[in-house]
């Protein structure tokens, strides 16, 4: 199961300028004792914000841009840049209502705890977790951190799942802004969008939620994985603190919200 969900992920080509800041997830912990896994990769991504112009705010413009890093920057661009897409978790069952995690992927590398609130091995009506982590923004040089809910029902091998988290630190978008003329549309590539590309340092306090589901893979019960899909969306509650990372037109570009589908996989899956 791990290598055919490796291979799809692997057909994943859109690199989003703006990442989830979450997965879809179930509210299952890992199993004392036990060591836990999860894949996951944004399949589509879409975003909006603005140009603010001279003080006033100009039209809604797509923050699905391109991550293209400045020249003066290396490493931390370029790993950050590549797991965009991807994020790649390990996860340890301290106890039977606690487990540590590391991950890495969606510009970001870290840490979390997950307390278990509610557990459907304990015969609870549903899973809920809670998690808190702190990670280091690679592609927005800081700090970042999220704390939130996961939730879940079993019904059979199949898992309704919702998750809400608030996350804030250093972020990445960028967008197109559309200069006078003509000169920033070339002839020679029509699909491509006009404009000037500009891209920013911030830091942002989202809202991201998921809304999906996972389904039970394998037979063995305590050991089979799940396959996990869900829209993810997110609202930008406070932007600061902004910085040119690409382009130096006047406007200042604001990330307002995303939309975000995640696919990928955990395990053990309940």
């Amino acid at each position: 199961m791990m290598q055919h969900l490796l291979f799809l992920l692997a057909l994943l080509v859109t690199v989003p300028a703006c990442s989830p800041a979450i997965a879809p997830r179930t509210g299952d912990t890992t199993p004392a004792g036990q060591f836990g896994w999860s894949v996951h990769g944004a399949l589509w991504n879409f975003g909006t914000g603005h140009f603010e112009r001279g003080g006033a705010e100009g039209d809604s413009v797509s923050t699905g841009g391109a991550d293209i890093y400045p020249e003066t920057e290396t490493f931390p661009w370029f790993m950050s840049a590549g797991f965009s897409v991807y994020d790649v978790g390990l996860r340890y069952g301290v106890n039977r209502w606690f487990e540590l995690g590391a991950s890495l992927g969606f510009q970001r590398m870290g840490g979390e705890a997950r307390f278990a609130l509610l557990d459907e091995d304990n015969h609870d009506p549903v899973s809920l977790a809670f998690g808190a982590g702190g990670y280091y923004s690679a592609i927005g040089h800081g700090p970042w951190g999220r704390a939130g809910f996961d939730l879940s029902i079993r019904l059979g091998r199949v898992a309704p799942l919702f998750n809400l988290y608030v996350s804030h630190g250093a972020t990445y978008n960028s967008a197109y802004l559309d200069l006078p003329g003509d000169d920033d549309c070339p002839e020679e590539a029509p699909w491509q969008p006009c404009g000037r590309l500009q891209g920013v340092l911030s830091n942002e306090t989202r809202l991201s939620a998921a809304l999906g589901v996972a389904i039970a893979v394998g037979k063995e019960e305590g050991k089979q994985g799940a396959f996990t899909v869900g829209l993810v969306p997110h609202l930008v509650l406070h932007s600061y603190g902004e910085e040119r990372a690409l382009g130096s037109w006047g406007d200042d570009l604001r990330h307002d919200a995303g939309l975000h589908i995640v696919i990928g996989g955990q395990g053990p899956g309940w």
